[in-house]
């Protein structure tokens, strides 16, 4: 099992539960040695209670993990981030908001600031390759340490058809390009399997982006998502996850990068 997890939610974002303090003792009972908090990312202008904190939480976050870095030293390494979509009108504030934390990953969800369209609902070939385009103009901006759950845009998708392979070669492809490493994403699993034209398997990790992955020199690391601490205690889950992609020569990365 990876010992680091780097995707760690707080209930800022009003779509997660538990304290700062119970999510870092859940990871050390899983037996991480390293947690990364990296809550969704505020708009000073914008205020979706349900899908990110606001800005006026900002600075209690940033607070409350350093004082439990402090705290937790020498027994597990914790790291201030923050997850957060990319608008090209916001990039300002996403080079300030990356001045503030050890680091930002790249997730994108909604197709517009104020949440809403939705890359992970049922999408059209456009919006598909809009997501790609999106992903692939926040790499090239170098203000990411990693991309965050690339292939969330299977799901709820009845197929992994023409248009969702170039899609998945556009992301790999920038990830390469950029050297940015991308996550399989075990709150995916959580979401359970379907039955696909192709076979059974989760709407995201999907099988079918992440063999196409390894035809990329991209490297891999897996990310629990967690929205709540007992999933950080999930083991079973991240077997799965691990599982599900662990035939397919991918290269993961073994120790902490951050």
């Amino acid at each position: 099992m990876q010992k680091f997890n780097y995707h760690t939610h707080t209930y800022r974002c009003g779509h997660a539960k538990g304290t700062d303090e119970e999510y870092v003792q859940a990871a050390i009972k899983a037996g991480y040695t390293v947690l990364g908090f990296s809550d969704h990312a505020p708009y000073k202008t914008i205020d979706v209670s349900w899908a990110r904190m606001s800005w006026d939480r900002l600075d209690d976050y940033l607070e409350s993990v350093r004082e439990l870095r402090k705290k937790y030293e020498g027994i597990i390494d914790i790291h201030l981030g923050l997850e957060t979509e990319f608008y090209p009108e916001f990039l300002d504030e996403k080079k300030e908001l990356h001045d503030m934390v050890e680091y930002l990953i790249l997730g994108q969800h909604f197709i517009k600031p104020d949440s809403s369209g939705s890359f992970f609902g049922h999408n059209s070939d456009a919006e598909i390759m809009e997501y790609a385009e999106r992903v692939c103009r926040g790499l090239d901006t170098g203000l990411f340490t990693y991309l965050a759950h690339p292939d969330v845009f299977m799901n709820h998708q009845s197929e992994f058809n023409e248009t969702c392979q170039k899609a998945s070669r556009m992301i790999l492809k920038k990830a390469a390009e950029t050297n940015t490493p991308i996550e399989v994403n075990i709150h995916g699993v959580s979401r359970g399997k379907r039955l696909f034209p192709t076979g059974e398997q989760y709407f995201y990790p999907h099988k079918d982006f992440w063999r196409i992955a390894a035809e990329y020199p991209v490297k891999c690391l897996f990310g629990i998502d967690a929205h709540s601490p007992q999933q950080l205690m999930d083991l079973e889950a991240v077997k799965a996850g691990e599982q599900e992609v662990a035939d397919l020569g991918l290269e993961f990365i073994k120790e902490p990068f951050i």
